[in-house]
């Protein structure tokens, strides 16, 4: 296969080990964001409660956009590329933004909901979540790279 072709994609689910893991590593970059982001609103805004509410709308606003951007950019968060998986929508296309801002926000509904939201692709036929299915879209496995030889 030449080296401007990409392997072909499968259709295989990944597990809900393999998304914990993801989810795992994206919230160790959230907490990295939510450390970087809170100073500035330390630093220039005195009233707590103003300051609370509004980091609470930047933070969540810029979740949102590194979320929205890697899903739509390359379909993957770094979490995302260090498992190989790919989120696309149903028909196999890059997600659109309505489907990133349903995903989003149905991925915090399963989380606030104990984590039933993933826990639910234990009994789906399909292996889908609450967010994959809301948002029309599905995870799936990118094949394993194969290491160029030396000549």
């Amino acid at each position: 296969m030449p080296a401007s072709e990409s392997p072909p994609l499968t259709t295989q689910s990944p597990g809900l080990l393999k998304r914990l893991a993801c989810l795992l590593y994206d919230t160790l970059l959230m907490i990295a964001l939510w450390m970087v982001l809170y100073w500035p609103f330390y630093l220039l805004i005195a009233d707590e409660q103003l300051r609370k509410l509004l980091f609470n709308c930047a933070f969540i606003l810029a979740l949102f956009g590194y979320f929205a951007r890697s899903w739509r950019l390359s379909g993957q968060t770094l979490g995302m590329q260090a498992w190989r998986i790919r989120l696309v929508s149903e028909d196999g296309q890059p997600i659109t933004y309505k489907q990133c801002l349903l995903r989003f926000v149905t991925a915090g509904g399963s989380l606030l909901c104990l984590g039933l939201g993933y826990y639910w692709m234990l009994f789906d036929k399909d292996r889908l979540t609450w967010h994959d299915r809301y948002s029309g879209t599905r995870l799936i496995i990118l094949p394993k790279k194969k290491k160029a030889r030396a000549p």
